[in-house]
């Protein structure tokens, strides 16, 4: 499953689990299939995190800097 996809499939389990209407069962469901979208989610990011750091090996860039920081 792509990242996007996941995303996508967690924020309807979000939008369903806030609406005051759910029952208790279809919640549990909805939080447990959550939990296995996020790995999904985490390992596609550390997937990404990994390729752009041997991309940035392969340019001679080893620094390390948070996303979104300048310079």
């Amino acid at each position: 499953m792509k990242f996007e996809e996941a995303m996508n499939k967690l924020n309807t389990i979000i939008d369903k689990l806030e609406n005051k209407n759910t029952e208790l069962d279809e919640g549990i469901e909805l939080y447990q299939e959550g939990l296995k979208l996020t790995k999904i989610c985490l390992s596609s990011l550390e997937e990404a995190k990994g390729k752009i750091t041997l991309i940035k090996k392969e340019f001679g860039e080893l620094t390390e800097k948070p996303f979104g920081e300048e310079n």
